[in-house]
């Protein structure tokens, strides 16, 4: 899913692959030893990123966040049930297709920017994608 220039530019790891019910996901530690990421492509979800709205207009996040988003051209959401992104947790939903969506999840520690670090993260997976790589 990344280049090794894209690893050595966000500081991450060697990817481990998994192959899941719900689709491939990748994950990877940055430098810090502390952070960890994933990004899942979910081919299981029926209706993508309308799915996400619909959960959303239900009050499925109304104890969390939900925020509105683009990530390199794509519809995306910055979404979770609960609000942990002070403790180094964020998770985003990229929108990729009527049917099939990404999700970023960052596990770090408390004060780091999650939400920042799962949206370039999602950024060099798409353009690493949309390049064929």
């Amino acid at each position: 899913m990344l280049t090794s220039a894209q690893l050595s530019s966000l500081q991450l790891s060697k990817a481990e692959a998994h192959s899941e019910s719900t689709g491939i996901r990748c994950s990877w530690r940055f430098s810090d030893g502390y952070t960890a990421v994933s990004a899942t492509f979910l081919t299981t979800v029926k209706d993508g990123l309308t799915n996400t709205y619909r959960q959303h207009a239900t009050g499925y996040y109304r104890d969390g966040y939900f925020e509105p988003t683009v990530v390199n051209g794509f519809p995306a959401v910055m979404a979770n049930t609960a609000d942990r992104r002070k403790e180094g947790q964020a998770s985003l939903i990229v929108g990729l297709s009527d049917q099939d969506e990404m999700l970023v999840l960052i596990q770090g520690v408390p004060g780091s920017n999650a939400t920042t670090a799962a949206t370039n993260v999602a950024k060099a997976v798409l353009s690493t994608v949309q390049g064929g790589q």
